[in-house]
């Protein structure tokens, strides 16, 4: 009886240690079946608490942002304000500028119109070269219009040549008539020359020219002049006679022309 008392006492311990090791068995396969969710909510956690970090620290960029475009805004403020200010006193000193130059450019356009209105009155009645560069002798006063420089000069050696006549024949230029200058004949003597007239007889023959303008300094020529005689033929590559000469040789420097000092028989 004790001895079954004993059996069933250890029979009963051996139920209640399997169903010990049961439950222990069955805990342990829960831990292990749980043990990649618990690896995993523990690395959530952290990534958990590491975003909380990172947000923390972008919280407090962004307050630090936050406050430097603050900043910011005020400089802006601030710089516009004198930028604004400069623009103000740029625009009151363009403005009176612009005062000033209206009042310039209505002066200038008085005086334009007034040396246009001269410049008008001189084209109405000043003289204007024609496009050889000189003026035209039909606008010219008085006998300038009938009379060219060269005419004058021309006119001059005319002169000079009769006086030299004058001073140059045995008589002193007697006779029937007035006796009268000619210019030689190309290629010819002054005795032909007069023979070729009613003025028949040569009394004498002047070769001449004189320069234009006054001398300016001791023993400067004025004039070259030459007596030949009336037989002297003017054959020569210059023939002296004023007959083939230019006008600018009266008015130049160069070889002298000849005269006949011509008197009626």
């Amino acid at each position: 009886s004790l001895t079954s008392t004993i059996e069933q006492h250890i029979a009963d311990l051996r139920k209640e240690l399997e169903s010990k090791i049961k439950t222990l068995e069955t805990h342990e396969k829960v831990q292990l079946t749980l043990w990649p969710y618990e690896k995993r909510i523990r690395a959530l956690e952290k990534t958990q608490s590491d975003l909380q970090d990172e947000i923390s620290n972008l919280k407090q960029e962004l307050n630090n942002t936050d406050s430097r475009l603050v900043d910011l805004a005020k400089d802006t403020h601030s710089s516009l304000s004198n930028v604004n200010s400069k623009i103000s006193s740029v625009n009151k000193t363009l403005s009176s500028k612009s005062a000033g130059l209206t009042v310039a450019v209505e002066k200038v356009i008085v005086d334009l119109n007034s040396v246009q209105s001269d410049v008008d009155l001189l084209k109405k009645e000043g003289v204007r070269t024609g496009p050889d560069g000189k003026i035209d002798r039909a606008v010219l006063p008085g006998s300038y219009a009938d009379f060219t420089l060269e005419d004058i000069a021309w006119g001059s050696l005319h002169m000079a040549a009769t006086a030299a006549c004058r001073g140059s024949v045995p008589s002193g230029g007697t006779g029937i008539a007035g006796n009268v200058v000619i210019p030689v004949i190309p290629k010819s003597s002054c005795t032909k020359t007069c023979a070729a007239t009613h003025f028949g007889t040569c009394d004498a023959a002047v070769s001449l020219v004189g320069y234009v303008g006054r001398a300016t300094n001791n023993g400067g020529e004025v004039g070259v002049y030459y007596n030949y005689g009336c037989g002297q033929p003017f054959d020569w590559s210059h023939d002296q006679s004023e007959i083939t000469e230019a006008d600018k040789k009266v008015l130049g420097r160069g070889i002298y022309l000849t005269y006949c000092c011509c008197r009626r028989p």
